[in-house]
């Protein structure tokens, strides 16, 4: 049974007790006071033959009587099973009410968060924007999509909505629950009556709710085995030509999706086969690898990866840096910071400083972010450049849509495992401009100079699994999870049914601006070049779903 519908037949119960006097109706079945000619009567005689809501007595329904916040907490709360929340810390809200224990649970769970001043106000009537928002926050927390959202512009009062209800109240209005009460007013603060808590409800009740978790888990393991082909194209490669690099970012980039997706068994088998071909690397590709060799050790404890994991922190250690302490692209061959450089080395250098509490790694992770940002991010639009020289010059251009993305892997994992409140307030303005810059979908641009240009899946995303990242320990909570929805349905058109990331563009000069020969095509079959679209997706929708599954 749907959430929808367990709805239904819970708040039946709920407002029984609430309104037990008995029930009369007039001959035709309705009610005395709900005639022919009122706008309710369809949805009073829908909830009544639902046995959503019940009368009041005397053939009354009191269509313009209040409903109580108290009354709609309980709703919800028995849907959930009436689980046991402990004491609830509203101050008027006593041990033993009838409601306690709903509005302890709704609490808990933020379905509610009071009235303001330590209070809930049981018995005060609901508002239009209070009942907006506790359904809005419940779908939420039943891990309902209600990423849709309405434009309030058309109603005269928007002014009035509050701003901690302004989403829910748009949610509402889009997926049709308010329609106003008159065609230019949403009356956002004036109390939910019977009558429009009825007109709610069945449309609540008929509207069909996404199951997010539903919806994201099978897209992922798909994403996630094709994945597993490509790099088992790779190392079957491999076996014929010895001067394949298994840990190249653009293999690397595959095996962090499919240690954010947990396919540690996969994960482990490609590590422990490069180990044996006895393959060196060195940075700053091996950091994407190194992410995932060090979520490797903290799953299985096999020591074995520690020395390979010290290797890979003494040369990052030792890696020549250029202004702001930013680690090189190369030594002789690119001795310049790019911005490729950064967002590859940086997950590695910035999980190993949280996971063993490393300060020197610290110093050098929190430093590719507060330098990148400091010397190659133009000023005026907080566009990243593909790189820099030392001496201010710059390299590319400002806002090449994955550069962004190498940017924020920097960003995001910092503020995951080793933010200060220096770092935080300096990514925190970089982030929150970068999200201006999606196109109406929710996606990036290839190139964020180009708001009319093709979206692109590489661009979105490493942006958005840095995001997750930032948002995992609590570091970052600008970016809104409605928003992030929305940008995870909308990677849904590039993926196809056999898990393959198509919408990868090329580099910042446009299509095919790569050597074919040397990266391939992007969206050829099985081809492991393309770690940009298919890893980066992996590791945003893993992350996603995770989040879905355990906050």
């Amino acid at each position: 049974m749907s959430a929808v519908k367990r709805l239904s037949f819970v708040l039946a119960a709920v407002l029984l007790f609430s309104f037990a006097a008995p029930l009369t109706v007039c001959a035709d079945g309705g009610y005395v006071d709900v005639g022919p000619g009122r706008w309710s009567k369809g949805s009073v005689d829908y909830v009544s033959e639902k046995g959503l809501m019940n009368g009041v007595g005397e053939g009354r329904f009191d269509p313009t009587g209040p409903m109580t916040r108290a009354m709609v907490v309980t709703v919800l709360w028995r849907i959930a099973g009436e689980p046991d929340a402990g004491a609830c810390t509203f101050s008027d809200v006593p041990s033993g009410a009838w409601y306690s224990a709903a509005v302890a649970w709704a609490e808990s769970t933020g379905v509610v968060t009071g009235v303001g001043g330590g209070k809930f106000a049981p018995s005060g009537k609901i508002t239009r924007e209070q009942l907006a928002t506790i359904l809005y926050r419940y779908c939420g927390f039943k891990k309902l999509d209600v990423s849709e959202k309405g434009d309030v512009s058309v109603f005269s009062d928007r002014d009035r909505i509050d701003s901690w209800a302004t989403e829910a109240v748009r949610w509402a209005v889009g997926i049709g629950l308010i329609r106003g009460v008159t065609a230019k007013t949403v009356d956002p603060l004036g109390s939910a009556t019977r009558e429009q808590v009825a007109a709610i409800l069945e449309r609540f009740d008929k509207t069909e709710f996404v199951n997010l978790v539903d919806l994201f888990t099978p897209v992922v393991e798909t994403i996630a085995d094709y994945t597993q082909g490509m790099l088992d194209e790779t190392l079957a490669y491999r076996e014929s030509h010895p001067d394949t690099d298994l840990f190249s970012w653009r293999y690397g980039m595959l095996l962090m999706g499919l240690a954010e997706a947990g396919r540690w068994d996969y994960v482990k088998k490609y590590v422990d086969r490069w180990m044996e071909y006895g393959d060196e690397c060195e940075p700053c590709d091996c950091g994407l690898a190194g992410y995932a060799i060090i979520g490797l050790y903290e799953e299985t404890g096999d020591e074995k990866y520690l020395p390979v994991i010290e290797d890979m922190k003494k040369m990052m250690e030792e890696w020549p840096t250029g202004e702001g302490g930013v680690v090189l692209y190369g030594r002789e061959d690119y001795p310049d910071v790019y911005v490729d450089g950064t967002g590859m080395a940086t997950p590695f250098i910035a999980r190993y400083a949280g996971t063993f509490g490393d300060e020197t790694m610290t110093a050098i992770a929190r430093a590719q972010v507060t330098g990148y940002i400091k010397y190659g991010v133009n000023r005026v639009n907080q566009r990243a450049y593909h790189g820099y020289q030392n001496r201010g010059v710059f390299a590319g251009e400002d806002g090449w849509g994955r550069g962004t993305g190498w940017l924020m892997h920097a960003i995001g994992n910092v503020m995951c495992y080793c933010p200060d409140e220096e770092t935080v307030g300096i990514a925190e303005k970089f982030i929150g401009k970068t999200m201006g810059y999606r196109l109406p979908d929710g996606m990036f641009p290839w190139s964020l100079s180009e708001p009319e240009g093709a979206s692109d899946t590489s661009a979105t995303g490493m942006i958005m699994w840095s995001v997750m990242k930032a948002k995992e320990n609590g570091k970052f909570g600008n970016v809104s999870f409605d928003e992030i929805t929305r940008t995870a349905k909308a990677t849904l058109k590039d993926v196809r049914e056999n898990g393959a990331v198509y919408g990868s563009s090329g580099e910042s000069g446009g299509w095919g601006a790569y050597n074919s020969d040397e990266y391939g095509n992007y969206n050829t079959t099985f081809d492991a070049n393309n770690g940009w679209g298919q890893g980066g997706t992996l590791c945003f929708l893993s992350s996603y779903l995770d989040y879905l599954k355990n906050d």
